[in-house]
């Protein structure tokens, strides 16, 4: 059955202050794996011993695509170490998009970067946000386009469910789109509202998102990874925000079986 971990994401300052700390707590508010957002100064050995330590396991890394592209050998050998099963990249600059002048080299990019991940144990990830999904070319979406074009066994999907939603899309065709390509699943919740962005945060379960069919779908990807990704507690302790998403999707699972 596939595990649950947490982002670092919601806790970027907290982990800026200790991360060893915020280790700690994560491991005790029963997340079984964490998805980090680089290693704030810490080795790499020296995050593997805290996380052995603990019983949690690295699922992976949140790597800026250029300086990734740029120091390729480096950051591979300093996940291997830390023992990530994935790295996982974001968008790349605006004219290396889809419809970009340098979209070829973003997926020979992608190529290289997917094979020296691969030759490392790992498997390099896509994590994509709202933008990818508000414009369409040639009839699909940006991150249509860059799932289709790049390879199949050297990129793989993180969908992030919550901003695919906010984006305009329907989580769900992604999910059935690219069942095969998807160890890692992003469940994000929101709800609307009157703000420059139109939308809150929530916790996971606690938003418009329908988690219960999105779980039973997600289950034909055979994911490895389910993350409770969460982006701002608006004042509330991030982690309750945490520790709630986890216990209505442990929930789900149970009831879902």
């Amino acid at each position: 059955m596939a595990k649950i971990g947490s982002p670092l994401f919601i806790l970027r300052e907290e982990c800026a202050k200790d991360l060893m700390a915020v280790l700690e707590k994560l491991s005790e508010t029963g997340y079984e794996g964490i998805e980090f957002l680089g290693f704030f100064g810490h080795k790499p050995a020296a995050v593997k011993n805290k996380m052995d330590a603990l019983g949690l396991t690295a699922v992976g890394n949140h790597v800026p695509f250029d300086y990734f592209a740029e120091n390729t050998d480096k950051v591979t050998d300093e996940h291997k170490e830390v023992g990530c099963k994935y790295i996982t990249v974001g968008a790349p600059a605006a004219d290396g998009m889809p419809g970009g002048a340098n979209y070829a080299r973003t997926i020979e990019t992608f190529e290289k970067l997917g094979g020296a991940v691969r030759g490392s144990g790992m498997k390099l990830l896509y994590h994509n946000h709202a933008e990818e999904l508000k414009t369409k070319i040639n009839g699909k979406t940006i991150l249509e386009n860059i799932f289709d074009d790049a390879p199949s066994d050297l990129l793989y999907c993180e969908p992030d469910l919550g901003w695919i939603g906010i984006g305009g899309e329907d989580p769900a065709y992604y999910l059935r789109k690219y069942k095969t390509r998807c160890p890692v699943i992003h469940f994000k919740d929101y709800i609307p509202a009157e703000t420059d962005g139109g939308f809150l945060f929530r916790p996971t379960g606690y938003g418009v998102m329908n988690n219960a069919e999105l779980y039973d779908l997600s289950k034909s990807c055979r994911p490895e990874w389910y993350i409770m990704d969460h982006d701002c507690a608006y004042g509330r302790d991030s982690y309750f925000d945490l520790a709630v998403s986890l216990e209505y999707f442990k929930n789900l699972m149970t009831v879902a079986v």
